[in-house]
Parts: C-alpha cells; structure tokens; sequence
C-alpha cells in the first residue's frame, strides 16, 4: 500500500504535527507574554512607582489558556504523573486494556470539558472583564479550545492502539 494511502497517511502526519507545534508555539508565545508583563508590572510599581491596571488580569487569564492547552501536550506526550511501575507489572494484554480504558477516560473528560464550557462561553459574552475590558467568552474559550484539542488527541491515541492491535504488536 505504497499509492494513494501512503501519500494521505503522511499528509494526515504531517496535519497532526503541525497542529501539534502550533499549540506548543501558542503555549510558548503566552508564556513569554506573561513574562513580558510580569516584568513591565514589577519595573512600573517600583521604578515609575505606578501599577499596570490590566497585568495581573492578563497573567491570570493567560495562565487559565496556559493550563487547558498544556493538558493535552502533556497527555500527547505521556507526560501526566502515572504509576508505570506497577503498570509494567500486569501482562501486555492487560496494559492494553488498561491504556484503553485511560484513553477512554480522557475522551470523556475532554468532552465535558467542551460540554460544559459552552455554557461559561454563552455567559461570558455578556460579562466584561475589569482590567483588560473584554468579553469574558474570550477567555473561557481557552478552555473550550483546550478541550477540543484533547479530545482530538485522544482519538488519535486510542486510533493508534488499534491500529498496533490489528498489526499484533
């Protein structure tokens, strides 16, 4: 299956590690402004002896868009705290099993992620933050984003474990 097949696997690779570095590079980008404005806020209060109205507000909001889109690159990556230890010592069938299971447990919880802020992104569009003077939506979508993106990356996950099951390994 060298034709048609293997051109749309490599492009549908290539499609997930794009998407995967555009997040990272996002996450990078949201970082480094954090830094940014945690450094002008600390030079404001105790060189010019005046403090940033909307600084704090932005970390805080930064950090919640942080947090959901770092989820799923970390679970991508198999980051998350896990007990492999003892993990390793059930039989493969059982890891398998057990993989799937996890799998299956992020997918649900990707999907009330979603679910449920849908409803924070419906309110939040009438609610105006203080400092920064935006729709509230726009920083609960973070997590709406996040969701999706970790619901995508399960389903690529447990999509892989089938794959490797139907190969024997």
């Amino acid at each position: 299956m060298t034709g048609a097949t293997g051109q749309g696997g490599k492009g549908v690779r290539r499609l997930r590690s794009s998407l995967d570095r555009l997040v990272e590079g996002f996450l990078a980008l949201l970082f480094g402004g954090m830094v940014v404005v945690g450094g002008l806020q600390v030079f404001n209060r105790f060189v010019i002896n005046q403090s940033l109205s909307w600084g704090e507000e932005f970390q805080r909001y930064a950090h919640v868009w942080i947090i959901f889109l770092a989820i799923p690159v970390a679970y991508n990556r198999g980051a998350h705290i896990g007990m492999q230890v003892l993990f390793n010592k059930f039989p493969r069938r059982v890891q398998t099993g057990l993989s799937i299971f996890f799998d299956l447990v992020w997918l649900l919880l990707a999907a009330a992620i979603v679910r449920y802020t849908l409803d924070l992104v419906r309110i939040g569009q009438n609610q105006v933050s203080a400092g920064l003077g935006i729709a509230m939506s726009w920083i609960y979508l973070g997590q709406m984003i996040g969701g999706t993106y970790l619901f995508v990356v399960t389903v690529r996950k447990l999509a892989g474990r089938f794959r490797l099951g139907e190969r024997g390994k």
